[in-house]
């Protein structure tokens, strides 16, 4: 990680700036930012996380 980017969440698969990449819901909390009123460690509480993208 560089000093000027934000830290990834556990969930992401690459910085935002990557090709390939884009934000999406996270699956464990749905986009709420919680699981059982906890802050969701998979996406650190923002409810997205960035998955790659498919290509043909």
């Amino acid at each position: 990680m560089q000093p000027d980017q934000t830290p990834l969440s556990p969930g992401d698969e690459g910085p935002p700036d990557a090709p390939g990449v884009g934000e999406d819901l996270c699956s464990a909390c749905h986009g709420t930012g919680t699981v059982e009123g906890k802050r969701c460690e998979i996406c650190g509480g923002t409810g997205k996380v960035l998955q790659g993208i498919g290509g043909g």
